[in-house]
């Protein structure tokens, strides 16, 4: 998507680095449920189904303009990485890529 995402090898795997820090999969865990409450799994479910729709270089190539089109709507005057809005799960759909 166009970001580095700083990231090191630990005996668990590749993990991303916050602060210095790699970041355990159960904190992810906890600030996606924190963000998406009740419909995370219908958001990781509708994610996957686009995802898998693509081979994995043109996913890749994709990333961005693929989040542009379902990125939430933010209230006006809000910005930034985590703003709160509605996120539609109709437009996570392969059919509405274009």
């Amino acid at each position: 998507m166009g970001r580095s995402i700083p990231a090191v090898h630990t005996k668990d795997g590749l993990r991303a680095v916050r602060q210095g820090k790699p970041i355990t999969p159960a904190s992810v865990g906890r600030y996606l449920a924190g963000k998406f409450g009740d419909d995370l799994e219908d958001v990781r479910q509708a994610m996957t189904v686009l995802a898998q729709s693509l081979p994995a270089a043109d996913l890749a190539g994709q990333a961005f303009r693929l989040y542009e089109g379902f990125r939430p709507e933010v209230k006006p005057g809000t910005a930034g990485w985590g703003a709160e809005g509605e996120l539609d799960l109709s437009k996570l759909t392969p059919a509405d890529r274009s």
